[in-house]
């Protein structure tokens, strides 16, 4: 059995086609070896939406909804203790990679602890043109980790990733960051511990309404030098 974690926050326009979609797509292709854990912390209609897809048990999905904003990474934490899955793979809400890329990722997560859904390497495909400015900041992110920690990964912000549940859960309470930067700390600290990391090319679309901007990229990189301060 293996979980998908999707964390939400006021996305209530897109929720629905993403859980349409991804629901037809795993009932289709592992019955109830499957389970959806929806983790919201937003203020729109969203947890009604997802609501209605809890409601009818095919869908194996369950909702957590948090009235504080826990942010992104603090919802993906939530989620894998929720879990009952051996392996967890976390989902956009905007569905920006295709639920085609999900056995490919649990094929890799047969070797692996924590396994990186990537925009970065080859053969990884991106669908629509991404706006200069976002390709620009998206590039210097990833160079400021790479030169800061020499991970490895070139795609640390894709929210396409999988883990091996007990591997990671001991990981957790030493895991300070919850915003955006929270992956970054999530892979410097999995290395650390000895944890084995593999990074897989996935087909990925560009979505006009995405959640980060510029200012967004401000502040994780901040965070980045702070966790670069803290870990020495």
């Amino acid at each position: 059995m293996f979980s998908v974690i999707i964390p939400t926050h006021n996305e209530e326009k897109r929720i629905y086609a993403t859980l349409a979609r991804l629901l037809s797509f795993l009932r289709t292709n592992y019955a109830a070896r499957f389970e959806v854990i929806v983790i919201d912390d937003g203020i729109d209609s969203t947890e009604k939406i997802v609501s209605r897809f809890a409601a009818q048990k095919k869908n194996n999905l369950s909702l957590r909804h948090f009235s504080t904003r826990i942010g992104k990474g603090g919802a993906i934490m939530k989620g894998i203790r929720f879990a009952r899955g051996q392996f967890c793979i976390t989902y956009d809400a905007d569905a920006a990679v295709p639920p085609k890329e999900i056995p490919g990722m649990l094929d890799a997560l047969k070797s692996s602890d924590i396994v990186v859904g990537s925009r970065a390497v080859e053969n990884a495909v991106i669908v629509g043109r991404v706006p200069l400015r976002r390709r620009f900041a998206s590039r210097a992110f990833s160079l400021v980790v790479g030169f800061l920690f020499r991970l490895g990964v070139r795609d640390t912000q894709c929210g396409f990733k999988g883990f091996r549940r007990k591997r990671i859960l001991p990981l957790l309470p030493r895991l300070h960051r919850t915003g955006f930067e929270w992956d970054v700390e999530l892979l410097v600290k999995a290395k650390k511990a000895g944890l084995r990391l593999k990074e897989i090319p996935v087909e990925w679309h560009h979505k006009k309404e995405g959640k980060v901007v510029l200012r967004d990229v401000g502040r994780m990189l901040e965070g980045v030098l702070a966790l670069k301060r803290e870990i020495g």
